[in-house]
């Protein structure tokens, strides 16, 4: 036997709103009728304050969807709220309360905070003792109606959860056409800030990335390096690539001096570095008495960036040297992890896998900055992010895979790198030029 479904207090209010409806209009058709004066007064106050309990839910309704931000958003909002109440009744995420003789249903409050464009926003749920595991796990994305949940967050003070939402449809990757629209663009995110697509921009520092063959690595690097060289600020850039594949030539065209491509020149490359690191160091040092917890960035200098391609190779070779050949090495990568990012010197290492035997833990830890291109598999997402990361389930095209950077996305996030219409080499040997 199939049992009721429990009813709403919501909905429960909205079944006594229609019937005094339907009181208002049997009243008002029956004060045409009735022909007794005390009759018709008595009719038409009880139509009066029906009338006013009407008008007060109305009322409600249109505080409670923020109808001050207009029709069509307390509109959307009502229907996405029903929606997410239908389906955090479904899941039991509710409290039962008796209404007179009925019991019913209380699911805990929420709200929506649409962007003007309507292409994001976050949902606020109420936290509670009782469903504060269940909020903190659930994944709201099918209640949404064509919105994907991306993070999930608590509030400062725990009272509530937020999840951060998109439109599915939108399109986050940046199309350029020509290489003025793609500099105009990149200036407009700053200096020291690199951008991947229409929402993300972030600040330069240490980056891991990660993904097969075909994934986009290389298109990736080369969206990176015309920002860079398009900046009004100089940045310097070195290129280790002990494949000698397309990094090496890309290196060799625009940064000749500071490319290496065999074990003993990336080692030299590194030791280089390194020194220069360290002289830069000597420098913010100087600086630090006007702002003792200033960087590069507020004194402005130019950064260093070691873009290290196919790091897993060099790992090999270097398991064959000795162990004082591999500690020397192991120290430079370290000091450029640890001590770099005050003094503008950043390492980014490109690799299809970051298994340990790939890359030492130590240095993959503290590259702050990681993508994984592609459908990876699901332990090159492990060794990325940490276990237990949950990654959005999406079919990834070329170019497109996931993100973290402290700060921005504590969990993995969606991302898209630009799509290059023009010629990019042209366009790179203008800006070496």
């Amino acid at each position: 036997m199939t049992m009721n479904r429990i009813q709403t207090d919501r909905q429960m209010k909205s079944t006594v709103t229609v019937i005094i409806l339907a009181l208002c209009v049997v009243f008002s058709m029956l004060f045409s009728y009735v022909k007794d004066f005390p009759l018709k007064i008595l009719l038409l106050c009880t139509t009066a304050v029906i009338m006013l309990i009407l008008s007060f839910a109305l009322l409600g309704w249109a505080v409670r969807n923020q109808i001050d931000r207009g029709l069509k958003y307390a509109w959307k909002h009502y229907v996405l709220v029903l929606r997410l109440r239908k389906e955090l009744l479904d899941a039991g995420i509710y409290t039962t309360r008796k209404i007179g003789v009925e019991k019913v249903a209380v699911i805990p409050w929420i709200t929506v905070n649409f962007e003007p464009d309507y292409k994001s926003g976050r949902v606020y749920i109420k936290n509670s003792i009782q469903f504060h595991e269940k909020l903190a796990k659930i994944d709201i994305s099918s209640a949404l109606g064509g919105y994907v949940v991306e993070q999930a967050y608590l509030t400062d003070n725990e009272e509530h959860y937020y999840y951060e939402f998109y439109d599915a449809h939108y399109d986050k990757r940046l199309i350029f056409d020509s290489y003025g629209e793609f500099q105009v663009y990149s200036d407009s995110v700053g200096d020291y800030d690199l951008f991947i697509d229409k929402d993300t921009a972030l600040p330069l520092t240490h980056q891991l990335l990660v993904g097969q063959t075909g994934s986009g690595k290389s298109y990736a690097l080369l969206g990176y390096i015309l920002q860079m060289l398009g900046k009004q600020i100089p940045y310097h850039l070195y290129f280790a690539d002990p494949k000698e594949s397309s990094i090496a030539l890309l290196g060799e065209r625009v940064s000749p001096d500071n490319t290496a491509s065999d074990f003993e020149g990336i080692v030299s490359l590194l030791e280089r570095f390194v020194s220069e690191m360290e002289e830069r160091q000597a420098k913010i040092k100087e600086h630090l008495s006007q702002k003792i917890d200033g960087d590069y960035r507020d004194f402005g200098l130019s950064p260093h960036l070691l873009i290290f391609d196919e790091f897993s190779a060099f790992s090999q070779q270097l398991q064959e040297k000795d162990k004082k050949q591999r500690d020397h090495v192991s120290s430079l990568l370290a000091q450029i992890v640890l001590k770099g990012r005050q003094s503008g010197f950043f390492l980014w290492i490109v690799m299809q896998q970051s298994g340990s035997n790939s890359i030492p833990t130590f240095i993959r830890d503290n590259l702050p900055w990681k993508v994984v291109l592609g459908n990876a598999e699901e332990q090159t997402y492990v060794t990325a992010f940490g276990a237990g990361t949950d990654i959005p389930l999406r079919k990834l095209g070329v170019g497109e895979g996931v993100y973290t950077y402290p700060g921005v996305a504590n969990k993995p996030k969606l991302c898209a790198f630009s799509t290059l219409d023009f010629g990019i080499l042209d366009a790179l040997g203008a800006r070496v030029m």
